[in-house]
C-alpha cells in the first residue's frame, strides 16, 4: 500500500496511486509555471489511469518575488480542487500581466475575473504548507517529490525525466 502524502489539500488523482507526484511552487514563479505546464502535459493520462496521485503545494515563501503569489493563494477556494487546477492553469498563462501589476489590481482581477473571496481557512494550510517544507528542507520553488525523492527544477528534472521517473517507479 502507498503512503499517504501529508497536506493534500490540493490532490488530483487517486490517493492509493503508486506514485505520488508533489510539487511545491508559487503562483509567482516563472519556474514553477513551466514545471506545472510540464506536469500538466506528462501527468494527466497517469491520473486518469489510477497510477499517479498529484499534489500542488503552494508555498508562500517569504521572498519579494513571490509576495502576489502568496496573496492569491489566499483566494483560492481549497474546497474545490478541480476548479482551483484550473484557475490556476490560466493564472500561469497569464503570470507576466498580473504578476507585474499591484496587489489592488490583483485582488480586484480575482474578483472579477473568477468570481473568488478570500479565504480565511487557507491562513492555516499555508501554514501547514510551510511547515512541511521547512521539515522537508524545500528550499526553492518548484521542488517536486517523486515518491518522496526530490528533484530540483530545471536542474534536476525536465519533463522527459519525470515521464522517466513514473515509467521508472510503475515498472517495480
Amino acid at each position: 500500500m502507498s503512503k499517504r502524502v501529508i497536506n493534500a489539500f490540493l490532490s488530483y488523482g487517486d490517493e492509493r496511486a503508486p506514485v505520488k507526484v508533489e510539487v511545491f511552487l508559487n503562483l509567482s514563479c516563472p519556474y514553477c509555471a513551466t514545471i506545472f505546464q510540464v506536469a500538466d502535459e506528462i501527468l494527466i493520462p497517469y491520473i486518469e489511469k489510477g497510477q499517479v496521485q498529484y499534489v500542488i503545494k503552494h508555498y508562500d515563501k517569504p521572498r519579494e518575488m513571490l509576495l502576489y503569489g502568496t496573496l492569491v493563494n489566499s483566494f483560492l477556494d481549497y474546497q474545490d480542487p478541480p476548479r482551483v487546477y484550473e484557475i490556476i492553469k490560466q493564472l500561469f498563462a497569464t503570470q507576466r500581466q498580473w504578476s507585474e501589476s499591484d496587489s489592488d489590481s490583483i485582488k480586484k482581477m480575482l474578483i472579477d475575473v473568477y468570481q473568488l473571496q478570500e479565504q480565511p481557512d487557507n491562513i492555516d494550510f499555508s501554514l501547514n504548507i510551510i511547515e512541511e517544507a521547512i521539515q522537508r528542507q524545500v528550499k526553492m520553488v518548484p521542488t517536486v517529490f517523486i515518491n518522496d525523492k526530490e528533484f530540483q527544477y530545471p536542474i534536476e528534472i525536465n519533463a522527459q525525466q519525470l515521464k522517466d521517473k513514473i515509467e521508472q517507479v510503475l515498472a517495480v
